[in-house]
């Protein structure tokens, strides 16, 4: 199944903070010693992925692929988060660098998980329980997200 966009995934909210995280993130290992030339070369390697199996997943023959490549973006999202924890207690990041880095990854992984179930029904996967409406509200309102009728998230601003 082609989608009708070939580059529609740049639409994607989460593609976009997929970019900014990437950005963000090479921002901060830029800083690093030349001793941490591996971590540094490992965080990067991490954020870019996490976006680019975005990218392949979309380009890929069926839903049931993309999918696939979602899983992979969480894996990279998870090893970038315990890179973040690790750096933190290293000294080579700051509280600060490092609570905006988890708060980055976990929207991320937040709106991954809802374009993973919207895959899953669309091709009627079975999925598991998700998160109780008042749950899903206030989880909007701490990344400064709406719901649009359409069901569509979107930042507020942002044709919301």
């Amino acid at each position: 199944m082609r989608r009708k966009k070939p580059e529609g995934y740049k639409e994607l909210l989460v593609y976009k903070r997929t970019d900014e995280l990437r950005s963000f993130v090479f921002n901060i290992t830029e800083k690093f010693p030349l001793s941490e030339r591996r971590r540094k070369e490992h965080m990067r390697d991490s954020a870019r992925s996490v976006k680019q199996n975005i990218v392949e997943g979309w380009k890929r023959e069926t839903t049931k692929q993309y999918i696939e490549f979602l899983s992979f973006s969480f894996g990279s999202l998870g090893e970038l988060k315990e890179d973040s924890e690790d750096c933190f207690k290293d000294k080579l990041i700051s509280k600060e660098i490092h609570n905006e880095l988890i708060k980055r990854c976990g929207e991320i992984d937040y709106l991954m998980g809802r374009l993973k179930l919207a895959l899953q029904k669309k091709i009627g996967e079975k999925t598991k329980s998700q998160d109780s409406s008042k749950e899903f509200d206030e989880l909007l309102k701490e990344f400064n997200l709406v719901k649009l009728p359409n069901g569509r998230v979107v930042e507020k601003g942002e044709n919301g």
